[in-house]
């Protein structure tokens, strides 16, 4: 009988360090509201409705961004799991810049 191990599940990394925090903060306040905010500038400089398609144009943009770092930071095998960006952002964090 073949039978089949199941993948190993690994944790979310830990992020030590007051600077590794301060990123891990800053990236996902960007992630976060980045669009929100350019959005509402361009709402106040602009008008209600271009400003409402740049913010959609943003969103779109940022769910680009965060799916590049999934790809880039999570095992390949945890990538159909859902994360938060709080998640996304402390995988990346992890494994690519605070070792």
């Amino acid at each position: 009988m073949d039978e089949i191990t199941p993948d190993i599940i690994e944790q979310t990394p830990r992020i030590k360090g007051k600077i590794c925090k301060i990123y891990l903060l800053f990236l996902y306040i960007f992630l976060t509201y980045a669009p929100l905010l350019l959005g509402l500038m361009i709402w106040y400089f602009y008008g209600f409705f271009i400003g409402l398609a740049f913010y959609l144009f943003f969103t779109l943009m940022m769910g680009i961004i965060i799916s590049k770092l999934r790809l880039t930071s999570l095992p390949p095998y945890q990538r159909e799991m859902s994360y938060s960006n709080m998640a996304v952002a402390r995988w990346f964090l992890g494994k690519n810049i605070c070792f």
